[in-house]
């Protein structure tokens, strides 16, 4: 729940213009950046012998709070991500776009839609404890290759430092390519158990994070199909394809209408309504080696909130509690009820004709109920008590 002074709000149905300050479209504030091993890592942004993490948190803020692209990150391999915020929550505008990412794709076959095009997957979470910080659930948002058979939802890979005394293994075949067994990664996924982020000729710097002093880096995530196609057949010309919609630096910037909150799954897959957000995290998404170009790593140069002075709904179908410090309750996309509570609680759920359907406890946060496909709902919270109606979508 958020804080204690927006108890007594008027019921919003729809988004209204802000009555306070001026807020900025920009992103203020950069939380976490963690990225996998890559050929661009220990340089963008760049990393001394002796800075600490929290020195190249700073760049990172330095390289995307403030406008729409002041600079540029890159994310690693698979798994790598960065988190972070605008200085107002991001609201959800039915139907609109709300939020654009920056990266630096680029076409340059457009028979095949490809070039160079590095999805990264996006994460939204809400400050639902209200400390600030970026430690509560994280919802995708489901782009198009979310429910692709080739997509693996859930992946986690296990990075291992390379050892002071590591011998490099040039390619036979491709000179430019200086080690083919440089870092090894490990995995959960059978098909894949595990594999080598190489080195290039082009990047003699470690790939290693270097204020990282642990032996293994850990990600999970959502894998993203392999996109890469080797036009010559020899591993000398390669470009990586674009996705549909609902990644970073998967389309040229210009070509790319952004994202939208509207797309929110949870750990199921089932579509949830959020108001608003917080907090947004990037990840690659991507685990492919494309020859001498090297590993294909997700960079983000900025973000911006497309409806800065937006108001939030404050329920996903317009049935709602007025005051936000009480438990919410609301119909999702997905046809289950949802419920918001800062600790558990006592729910029922009734049909309009008094048959109780549901009964149980909220568990102190967001979660899904499964009511069937009742026209109507009366909801009882605690001693709060709400109507509720299907409405389509």
């Amino acid at each position: 729940m958020k804080s204690m002074a927006r108890a007594a709000v008027a019921v919003f149905t729809g988004v209204l213009p802000l009555l306070s300050g001026a807020v900025s479209p920009f992103i203020s504030k950069v939380y976490d950046y963690k990225p996998a091993p890559g050929q661009f890592i220990n340089t963008m942004p760049a990393w001394n012998d002796g800075q600490s993490s929290q020195d190249v948190l700073d760049a990172a803020q330095e390289q995307l709070a403030g406008s729409a692209t002041p600079g540029m990150i890159c994310l690693g391999a698979f798994g790598g991500y960065v988190v972070f915020g605008f200085d107002h929550p991001l609201v959800n505008v039915r139907g609109e776009y709300d939020l654009k990412i920056y990266g630096n794709a680029f076409i340059s076959d457009k028979e095949l839609n490809g070039g160079s095009c590095e999805p990264g997957v996006v994460w939204v979470s809400r400050d639902t404890n209200g400390n600030g910080l970026p430690d509560d659930v994280w919802y995708e948002l489901a782009g198009s290759e979310c429910d692709s058979e080739a997509t693996v939802h859930n992946f986690t890979i296990v990075y291992h430092k390379p050892a002071d005394n590591h011998t490099a293994v040039p390619s036979p075949d491709d000179r430019a390519i200086t080690d083919m067994r440089y870092i090894r990664w490990t995995s959960d996924l059978p098909s894949r158990p595990e594999g080598y982020i190489q080195a290039n000729s082009f990047h003699r710097q470690s790939y290693w994070p270097g204020w990282c002093g642990d032996e293994t880096l850990e990600f999970s995530g959502t894998l993203l199909p392999g996109n890469a196609v080797d036009l010559s057949g020899t591993g000398k010309s390669w470009v990586t394809c674009a996705f549909g919609e609902g990644y970073v630096d998967n389309i040229p910037n210009a070509d790319d209408h952004g994202l939208k909150l509207d797309w929110a799954v949870d750990g199921q897959g089932n579509h949830v309504w959020l108001p608003s957000v917080d907090f947004i995290k990037v990840q690659s998404g991507m685990l492919q080696n494309t020859g001498w170009l090297g590993e294909t790593s997700t960079e983000v140069c900025g973000a911006e909130d497309l409806h800065p002075e937006a108001v939030a709904e404050t329920s996903g179908c317009g049935n709602v509690f007025a005051d936000s410090t009480v438990p919410q309750a609301w119909m999702g996309r997905d046809g289950n009820l949802w419920l918001e509570a800062d600790s558990s609680l006592p729910v029922n759920v009734y049909t309009v004709t008094g048959i109780r359907i549901f009964s149980g406890q909220t568990v102190g946060g967001v979660q899904s109920v499964p009511v069937g496909q009742h026209a109507l709902y009366i909801v009882e919270i605690g001693n709060h008590r709400r109507k509720l109606s299907r409405r389509p979508y």
